[in-house]
């Protein structure tokens, strides 16, 4: 039986074997902040690991790893904490964060997202606007929704500038499911859509995505909802002034 604690002297480096150039599928992990100590500004590290199909299909396409050596799934996305700017033409101009979010909420969801943040839409945002630790708060809570969500991503491989031999996996160029021609993937779609909702119900209401879903009582009548443009968001079967019964999307 092998030692619980380890010794220095025990211990070994692996040598791990990166994922491939190319396109790839992937999972989101916990999205985290990080302020960068070079720029001065708050970053988000995005961890990525290849879905289970896709790790087969590396292992079919390009085989195991030689023995000593272990196949890595995982690799990294760090983008700017950014959510854009309104340009003086009135254009939004989107940043490398929107386009990522964007894109884990499928094909069929990515311009809707985009023209939710471009009309004000975000975080929720805390009471004291002053106190930031409690936005920051916010703003991870708010990026836990893209947990386990799945994107597309090429990867390139860089040589490392200090280590000889060690190549680091570069992810870019995110790309929605569904985008790739004959691969909608709808049951994905219905997914990015169901999230969207609940981004925008809990961004306006803080506690509507984990309000009760009970009816409401009569003495209770239910709360109104707002777009980040300010339009009033009805829910299915309840008419508003132009008869229409629907949500917005």
């Amino acid at each position: 039986m092998s030692p619980l604690l380890k010794r220095a002297t025990d211990q070994q480096q692996s040598e791990w074997n990166p994922v491939p150039e190319g396109l790839w599928r992937w999972i989101i992990g916990v999205p985290e902040l990080k302020l960068s100590e070079k720029f001065g500004n708050y970053q988000v590290r995005f961890p990525l690991s290849l879905t289970a199909a896709e790790q087969a299909r590396l292992e079919t396409d390009h085989g195991k790893p030689p023995a000593g050596v272990q196949q890595s799934w995982r690799t990294a996305y760090f983008v700017g904490l950014s959510l854009g700017y309104v340009q003086r033409d009135g254009q939004y101009k989107s940043t490398k964060l929107i386009d990522f979010l964007a894109a884990a909420l499928g094909h069929e969801n990515t311009k809707k997202f985009r023209d939710w943040i471009a009309k004000g839409g975000g975080p929720p945002r805390p009471a004291d606007k002053d106190d930031q630790q409690a936005e920051l708060s916010c703003i991870e809570s708010w990026l836990g929704w893209w947990e386990n969500m799945e994107v597309y991503g090429s990867i390139r491989h860089e040589a490392d500038s200090q280590q000889a031999g060690v190549v680091w996996a570069r992810f870019a160029g995110p790309m929605p499911v569904g985008s790739l021609p004959g691969q909608k993937d709808p049951d994905y779609q219905a997914l990015g859509r169901g999230k969207l909702r609940a981004l925008i119900a809990e961004s306006t209401d803080p506690g509507a995505a984990s309000a009760s879903s009970a009816p409401p009582t009569e003495s209770a009548p239910p709360a109104e909802r707002f777009t980040a443009d300010g339009k009033q968001v009805v829910m299915a079967g309840a008419p508003i002034a132009d008869g229409s019964a629907e949500l917005p999307f």
